[in-house]
């Protein structure tokens, strides 16, 4: 797909306490560093607006949180949102950044703010975009039902399943509630953009939960009555995140919220100003990507008799035309059994759809 809207910056690799993280840069060197958490289960591709509008007058750095995207998970089974956090603070490290400005979008705005609390002289300022505060119910609830995987399946069934996901996923909040107060009034998601979830979707496959449920776990409530770092609350209408606003504690005086409406222009120039007003250090030693791990990172395989659809049928072309090329090309009852196996199939629908998006 050509013109891809979320392909912004220049895209690295370094290893951050042991694992890979892929990242994304852009803007002037040697300009403030603002760092951005993206959402789950996505990458730093899907910060593509705030990057173009801060790159503008700032470094941004956005890296693929651990489990999401090309990077990898965390060591820990079950990891808390101050994981997330001290990983963040090591990236920074790795990336010769002091102190720099955070933006975070739902599970990453949740990161941000643990990030502040955790290390306050790190973190210039905070803007976060969609701040969740959950109720103990809905916490149990969505802990219990909202991150299903839906592993393999020999025919491929699985595909069709995640595709019905992502897709409920633009309709209702929780996805895995279907009740017309949870039904959301988005615009028609692009095609583009649905390509790119199903890719990061694909990518981190098995590995999304963990970021889904530290963000569930955590308590949205603990952080902006005592963060001390300047301290942008909001959310625009059509975020579900939006009702919690009015969940939010006595606020430090740190801290102020806004309330975007529909004026996502206007949201991303408030994000702007309240970073460039409280300005990070700039990064202090050259890029640090390491050209043999990003390309180890992943392996697209473009394939060019195939188009998207609405309902997902062609992810279930894609596997049939695999699983024939493979039963006609193999050499032995080993490399059959090989290239049947059903994670070495979905492996090659991935590579199709990285292909189809690019990284």
């Amino acid at each position: 797909m050509s013109g891809q809207t979320h392909a912004w910056g220049r895209r690295g690799a370094v290893i951050v306490q042991g694992r890979a993280v892929h990242y994304r840069r852009s803007g002037p060197p040697g300009a403030p560093a603002a760092i951005l958490l993206h959402g789950s289960p996505e990458s730093a591709s899907a910060v593509h607006e705030v990057a173009r509008v801060l790159s503008e007058r700032m470094s941004v750095i956005a890296p693929d949180t651990p489990g999401n995207g090309l990077s990898q998970p965390l060591d820990q089974a079950d990891p808390d949102r101050a994981d997330y956090a001290r990983h963040l603070i090591a990236f920074m490290d790795a990336m010769g950044v002091a102190r720099a400005g955070l933006y975070g979008f739902h599970t990453g705005a949740g990161t941000a703010m643990a990030a502040a609390l955790l290390a306050p002289e790190r973190v210039a300022a905070l803007a976060l975009d969609g701040l969740a505060v959950w109720t103990s119910e809905e916490r149990a609830d969505l802990l219990a039902h909202y991150c299903v995987t839906f592993p393999p399946a020999a025919d491929g069934s699985h595909l069709a399943r995640i595709w019905a996901r992502l897709e409920e996923q633009l309709i209702f909040f929780p996805w895995h509630h279907a009740r017309l107060d949870g039904r959301m009034a988005l615009p028609a998601t692009p095609m583009e953009t649905r390509l790119r979830r199903l890719r990061d979707w694909l990518t981190a496959h098995e590995h999304y939960p963990a970021p889904y449920r530290a963000a569930f776990k955590a308590k949205g409530e603990d952080g902006p009555d005592r963060v001390r770092v300047p301290t942008l609350i909001g959310a625009m209408d059509r975020d579900p995140l939006s009702a919690h606003l009015d969940r939010l504690p006595a606020l430090a005086p740190s801290v102020r919220v806004e309330r975007w409406g529909d004026d996502r222009a206007g949201a991303l120039q408030s994000i702007a100003a309240h970073l460039a007003a409280h300005p990070g250090a700039p990064a202090v030693k050259p890029d640090p990507s390491d050209k043999a791990l990003l390309a180890s990172l992943a392996s697209p395989q473009a394939r060019h008799e195939w188009a998207p659809d609405d309902h997902g049928g062609f992810l279930l072309k894609l596997w049939r035309d695999m699983r024939l090329e493979a039963i006609e090309t193999a050499r032995d009852q080993a490399e059959l059994d090989a290239a049947l196996a059903p994670h070495a199939l979905h492996a090659r629908v991935t590579a199709a759809i990285q292909a189809r998006t690019g990284l």
